[in-house]
């Protein structure tokens, strides 16, 4: 199985990008530790020590670990993704209770930074309310002649993909 690995290692953050879907109950999940869970491929992935946050899309477990072992953690992640791959796949449960905002912000985190820090730049999530969210460039993105482009053919895509409770993005003024 050949799964694609980006290291984001200043946020702690590894990508595992998939080779076919995950079957989920929603389009993208945020789960954090510690979680009770029956679903025994949650439930593996959530024991694995130093991660504190892992959020799931149709083709991307991304983890969030806090430790040392980030190559103990990538093992053991890639460990779960060949068992899960391996057995016939079930649905992968939503069951977290994550707010909106927390999602954005796995999805940026997962998505959307990585592409804008290789050009020092980054987003500010500033709010979400009534299916409008209101984001902020910063760094060289603030005032980038390109930044319309970038927020719809890279923010509002990917965000609107996974979660299409939002009606329109907003971007504040600097």
């Amino acid at each position: 199985m050949y799964v694609k690995i980006e290291d984001l290692e200043p946020k702690q953050i590894i990508n595992f990008y998939l080779p076919q879907e995950l079957k989920l109950a929603e389009s993208a999940v945020v789960l954090s530790n510690p979680l009770q869970t029956a679903n025994s491929f949650i439930g593996g992935l959530m024991a694995i020590d130093g991660i504190t946050e892992i959020l799931l899309t149709d083709k991307l477990v991304s983890v969030h670990y806090h430790s040392d072992n980030k190559d103990d953690i990538r093992m053991l992640v890639l460990a779960e993704l060949d068992d899960y791959f391996t057995a016939a796949p079930s649905e992968v449960i939503d069951e977290s209770n994550v707010a909106d905002i927390e999602k954005i912000e796995a999805l940026a985190d997962a998505f959307i930074r990585p592409t804008l820090n290789r050009d020092k730049g980054d987003i500010d999530i500033l709010s979400f309310t009534d299916g409008a969210l209101t984001i902020k460039f910063t760094g060289h993105c603030a005032g980038c002649p390109y930044a319309q482009n970038t927020l719809q053919n890279v923010i509002a895509k990917t965000l609107l993909h996974y979660m299409p409770q939002i009606e329109k993005i907003d971007l504040e003024n600097t």
